[in-house]
């Protein structure tokens, strides 16, 4: 009888110790894989310490690589939020734009009086503001995900005159399926 409880320990030992083993060397595989701090050069730290008993020491910073710089932005490139001068209410001037009355512009949505609203997202402002319309307002019975705000030339704002697109494809050949101007009171 001991001899056949020696041999079921040792057999039951057996797959205890490969389970063993290989926790161990999976430990110390995952172990290798990670990064091991560069070496410490006597620029960075050029004091040692001068005695055992002293405080323990800090590990020294690590020097860090200089951000690549990106590079400049194109001279297109949107800003965050259409110009102060265009945030206000416009009034239509031309009759295809009476049908929606005033339009509203904010920092953030555009509305018309006739109910339509969306947020936008300024995409563009090469050739005058593009706004891309989240909800796509529905205009004689078209939807337009896009219109561009054209200022006029003058230094007031004082009227701007607004193109309705229908898909980036209209948008990219400045194909406008409708065509207005609006003016401040």
């Amino acid at each position: 009888m001991p001899a056949k409880l020696a041999q079921s320990l040792r057999q039951r030992s057996r797959p205890t110790l490969a389970r063993g083993a290989v926790a161990i060397a999976l430990g110390t595989a995952i172990a290798g894989c990670r990064p091991s701090p560069p070496p410490q050069s006597e620029t960075l730290n050029p004091t040692p310490p001068t005695s055992a008993d002293s405080a323990p020491e800090t590990p020294a910073a690590q020097p860090t690589e200089s951000p690549t710089p990106t590079p400049a932005a194109p001279s297109n490139t949107p800003t965050a939020t259409l110009p102060n001068a265009l945030i206000r209410e416009w009034q239509p001037l031309s009759n295809v734009l009476l049908a929606f009355g005033p339009m509203t512009l904010t920092p953030d949505q555009v509305q018309w009086s006739s109910g339509q609203v969306s947020p936008y997202t300024l995409i563009s402002t090469e050739g005058g503001y593009v706004l891309e319309l989240e909800a796509s307002p529905s205009f004689y019975d078209t939807q337009n995900r896009y219109i561009k705000l054209i200022p006029k030339a003058d230094a007031t704002a004082e009227s701007i005159e607004v193109a309705f697109y229908t898909d980036d494809t209209q948008l990219q050949n400045d194909e406008y399926i409708m065509y207005g101007g609006y003016f401040a009171e």
